[in-house]
């Protein structure tokens, strides 16, 4: 029988989960909700919904949220009370109140509930770490680089550069390290030009007995998107901008690759929980990440 799913919001996350989730036969989408009606079309039917008609979707198998963050969270906590498995994209809400509460009404209805922190979800990352871990021995420290200049973030629209990119080199230190509370801000720059906001930013996390610390950047330069994971035995190296810049280093270097990417495997997890009825979440990693990233975006912001 084909999955029910229903997505909300069509932005550019939309619209990529969307073009996956075309391809595959076990899935009818029955509804496409964005804020202002428009038609979008699935199997030569018109889907195109607003939000006014979240309510009436009956029984569906599972939803996408793929909203700004600031309106995510009454759509979360919507289909958390229905019971309904979610993925959402990340920010996946505005507040950290609002991570807490999305917390405690999934420990109390049970159903699935993924957010999108896609590195931390790449096939290749994965492997890298159930292969490497163990072979680059005691972990010293972590390095990230993170930054696009490619992406332009408008004054007048007040988000900024750091605010969209933080949560991916959080994520990937929590889920590395496990809780982290205390951070350090060792460098910052933000700048004004030509209409656009660009953020220089260098952090140190505070974790026992490791190392830890991410740059970003959105200033002109090359595309980064990368984490060094450093050993007493070696290293792991993972870019999810250049495929041949992974590998795992113990006297040589092992090249890890998948032929899936990140979306692919995030759906289809999605879809599985679904499958097997699994109330599957990263909500830990949710709510410790949003903790320390507002803490973060606070403390520059002062």
């Amino acid at each position: 029988m084909k999955k029910k799913i229903a997505i909300v919001g069509f932005g550019t996350a939309g619209q990529r989960f969307f073009a996956y989730l075309k391809k595959k036969n076990n899935i009818k989408i029955i509804k496409i909700i964005v804020k202002n009606k428009r038609n979008i079309f699935f199997k030569n039917k018109n889907i195109g919904g607003t939000f006014a008609d979240i309510k009436k979707l009956g029984d569906i198998d599972g939803v996408i949220i793929a909203t700004k963050y600031q309106v995510s969270f009454k759509y979360a906590e919507f289909f958390l009370k229905r019971k309904t498995p979610i993925l959402i994209e990340k920010p996946f809400c505005k507040t950290f109140a609002q991570s807490k509460k999305i917390q405690n009404l999934f420990r109390k209805n049970k159903s699935s509930f993924i957010i999108n922190y896609s590195d931390t979800f790449d096939p290749t990352f994965i492997k890298l770490i159930d292969g490497g871990i163990k072979k680059i021995g005691t972990i010293k420290s972590i390095i990230g680089n993170y930054g696009n200049n490619k992406t332009l973030y408008p004054v007048k629209d007040k988000y900024f550069p750091l605010q969209n990119w933080i949560s991916h080199p959080i994520s990937m230190f929590l889920k590395i390290c496990g809780n982290i509370t205390k951070f350090k801000i060792l460098k910052y720059k933000l700048k004004k030009q030509n209409g656009f906001y660009f953020e220089k930013i260098q952090v140190r996390l505070v974790k026992k007995n490791i190392d830890l610390s991410f740059n970003f950047s959105n200033f002109p330069g090359s595309k980064n998107r990368n984490i060094k994971i450093i050993g007493s035995k070696g290293f792991i190296k993972f870019n999810s901008y250049n495929s041949a810049d992974n590998y795992i280093f113990n006297k040589r270097k092992k090249f890890i690759k998948s032929s899936i990417t990140s979306i692919e495997n995030i759906i289809n997890l999605f879809l599985k929980n679904i499958d097997n009825n699994k109330t599957f979440s990263n909500l830990d990693i949710g709510v410790r990440e949003h903790y320390l990233s507002k803490a973060i975006l606070r403390k520059i912001s002062k």
